[in-house]
């Protein structure tokens, strides 16, 4: 009997997220407010309506921006398939990527000299945070784009489920490095 196994991760806020809300919040003031100034030096009331219409406008705007900051990968295992998709601000999903963990040439922890050895044709990020001691790295071959890596902070009930699914000569290589 196959096992599902599902997790979901929220990608930790960097000080990017930080710019970009303030960013956001400036301009949804800022426009209408200028609008508004404008109209009364102008002593014109139709620039305080479209000022108005502006401000509902970019409050909504901004909260529909701000909201799709918030970001999480949603890890999906079974039958040997691990599905990973963005789910950005639990409104909209799109995948990642879809790989049978049979078809995994290595996984490894995440290190920079571990991910210097290697060369990857793509490299999917579906991790937490983008460099941590957690992340764990999973390279494949696709037919389309090559050698491929996926990025992902898989928890303990993950990893335990993908080992029973690897193929021979990942678990020979895993047993003898005592990695997993």
């Amino acid at each position: 009997m196959d096992n599902l196994v599902e997790q979901v991760v929220p990608k930790k806020r960097d000080a990017g997220y930080v710019i970009r809300i303030i960013i956001i919040i400036l301009i949804a003031i800022g426009i209408p407010t200028g609008f508004i100034v404008a109209a009364k030096l102008t002593q014109t009331a139709y620039l305080a309506i479209i000022g108005l219409f502006l401000l509902l406008f970019c409050a909504y705007g901004a909260w529909y921006f701000i909201t799709s900051q918030n970001v999480e990968f949603e890890y999906s295992f079974l039958s040997s398939i691990l599905r990973v998709d963005r789910i950005i601000a639990k409104r909209k999903r799109k995948p990642v990527v879809k790989v049978d963990v049979k078809r995994f040439d290595d996984i490894f922890p995440y290190t920079d000299s571990e991910m210097d050895k290697h060369k990857f044709n793509k490299v999917y990020h579906a991790a937490h945070e983008e460099f941590s001691e957690k992340n764990y790295v999973a390279s494949f071959h696709d037919e389309a784009k090559g050698k491929c890596a996926i990025i992902f902070t898989p928890n303990e009930e993950l990893l335990n489920e993908m080992k029973l699914y690897f193929g021979n000569e990942l678990r020979k290589k895993l047993f003898k490095s005592k990695q997993l």
